[in-house]
């Protein structure tokens, strides 16, 4: 008994020490001060010297600092689900399934901050250039620590359904765009038209009104759905936009009245 409230007094002080709003103080705790620190560390390692830290036969200092950054964000994540435990509602293993679908986000974010690469390091092998990009995964994990930064993460959250219809309608809308430019440009631009790939590559390019000179509409009728598809092309830029930005301000306004404690039905009784 003695050991278990002994394990239990240091399960809460864990959480308290990595969750922000159960240390019940202002500013960040030692623990997470830490923590922020190897985030931007591994990233500017990343973008100074991205290569040199891939050699295994000749390992340098930034080898070793990756590795050791690796380790860190693996124990921190299994700190994390078991520090979970000293809630009621995520103590024991079911209560850990429901942690992880609630925080599937920030879940996620840790384990691509370091469960890739780690498999390659246990393996032996060097991580292959690609897996690199993953590094930036960790700056998402600042937005545990920073207001501003956690907002724009639950907005992207809340946003993923429309974003992804959105995402769809200008799939549809740049493919049917180059569709329209093979049956305009086909005849004559054969060699620069030769399928509706090519032709994708043109739409492409009017829809974000980006045009490199390899590839220009000649007829009129290309020209004519050219300048349909640039304004179309405003639209489909501006709707991922609104979506994200709405949401953002509806993620801002919930903080501003959970702050205030006013709810929403008392802000709207108080406009009318």
């Amino acid at each position: 008994m003695a050991a278990m409230g002994f394990l239990t007094r240091w399960q809460r002080a864990l959480h308290r020490e990595l969750d922000e709003p159960a240390r019940g103080r202002w500013g960040l705790s030692a623990v997470n001060w830490l923590l922020v620190s190897l985030i931007m560390l591994s990233i500017a390692l990343y973008t100074i010297n991205p290569e040199r830290e891939l050699e295994i036969e000749t390992p340098t200092i930034t080898w070793w600092i990756n590795r050791i950054v690796i380790g860190a964000f693996a124990v921190e994540f299994l700190a994390r689900l078991w520090a979970a435990g000293s809630q009621q509602q995520f103590s024991g293993l079911r209560g850990r399934a429901v942690y992880v679908r609630t925080h599937w986000f920030m879940v996620l974010v840790d384990l691509l901050a370091f469960l890739p690469e780690m498999a390659f390091v246990a393996a032996g092998l060097p991580p292959p250039s690609w897996l690199r990009t993953l590094r930036v995964v960790r700056l998402f994990k600042l937005a545990r620590y920073f207001q501003a930064f956690s907002l724009i993460v639950d907005a992207l959250k809340t946003s993923v359904q429309p974003l992804l219809a959105a995402l769809f309608a200008a799939a549809l809308v740049w493919y049917l765009a180059g569709v329209a430019f093979f049956l305009a440009e086909h005849a004559a631009q054969p060699e620069k038209m030769a399928n509706i790939g090519d032709a994708m590559w043109l739409s492409v390019m009017t829809l974000a009104s980006v045009g490199y000179g390899d590839v220009y509409p000649v007829t009129v009728a290309g020209r004519i759905i050219a300048g349909f598809v640039a304004v179309l092309g405003l639209g489909t830029v501006a709707l991922p936009s609104g979506i994200i930005a709405g949401a953002f301000m509806h993620r801002l306004r919930e903080r501003e009245q959970k702050a205030t404690g006013i709810s929403p039905e008392t802000e709207r009784h108080g406009d009318g």
